[in-house]
């Protein structure tokens, strides 16, 4: 059965700009009861808490200054929204870096790994129906390159690999059938966000010309149609399942396929 918004009050990590920005708005045409927006960038995310608030003729939207890196930072914003906003329905682990660089690389996999873990699991112990909740779901953004070859950028790639097996764990219907949390992870391909910018962030300076040149084979998608894709993984999306947003297609859900990998090895495993 589709999955609604309506109502909804929903969370949405690296809100201010991107895919995140355009979530933001797409959840409002779902008529949703209101979203919060984290994110660093104070300028953007006030700018749009304040265009959609003028646009809609409504307080919809509240942008909360938050470094999802600084668990004490993201744990004090959720603590704010429980409080001021409500029971939150919907998360959406969105924030994410591309930096492989040597100075650089453990605040990717802060971002981009550690906080969705304590991102999810704050919101799945207070959405748990067995600790008081009343159920909800997560949204975990990880990327194609958890599934396909991403030599350039291993660091970046393990973080997505992260994202992706802590969220099929997680979602697993051994955890849901007692929380009734749904966990959905959501891959995008190359999608034309600033993340682009930075592929020269490597860990192999001389790797950088041929990233640049694998990215010429790959048709980039926009980043209207990243934010549609979240809005249909929500709708349609069993817990534990893997969908992927790319080209321009519409999402598609490849949990079977994942599985199937997942089957052949665990055959050779504990056969």
């Amino acid at each position: 059965m589709e999955q609604s918004l309506n109502e909804k009050i929903v969370i949405v990590t690296g809100a201010a700009s991107g895919i995140g920005a355009f979530v933001v708005k797409s959840l409002l045409h779902e008529n949703v009861k209101h979203v919060a927006m984290l994110d660093v960038s104070e300028e953007a995310g006030t700018a749009l808490q304040d265009e959609l608030n003028s646009k809609y003729n409504n307080n919809k939207v509240t942008f909360i200054k938050c470094d999802v890196a600084d668990k004490e930072n993201l744990l004090k914003a959720y603590k704010v929204i429980n409080d001021e906003i409500g029971y939150i329905d919907v998360v959406i682990n969105n924030a994410g870096i591309l930096d492989d660089s040597p100075d650089s690389y453990m605040t990717e996999i802060n971002i981009n790994l550690a906080s969705v873990i304590t991102s999810s699991l704050y919101a799945w112990n207070k959405m748990h129906k067995e600790k008081g909740g009343k159920g909800g779901t997560i949204i975990n953004v990880s990327s194609v390159v958890a599934l396909s070859n991403a030599a350039n950028v291993p660091i970046y790639s393990a973080t997505k690999i992260g994202v992706l097996k802590f969220s099929t764990s997680l979602g697993n219907k051994l955890h849901y059938s007692r929380s009734g949390v749904r966990i959905l992870c959501l891959c995008f391909g190359l999608t034309n966000t600033p993340l682009l910018r930075n592929v020269h962030k490597l860990f192999d300076t001389d790797a950088i010309g041929l990233i640049t040149e694998d990215l010429q084979n790959y048709k980039s998608q926009s980043v209207e149609s990243a934010a549609k894709a979240v809005i249909e993984t929500y709708k349609q999306g069993d817990s534990g399942s893997v969908w992927i947003s790319t080209s321009d297609k519409p999402a598609m859900d490849v949990t079977n396929a994942y599985d199937k990998s997942i089957e052949i090895f665990d055959s050779y495993v504990y056969s």
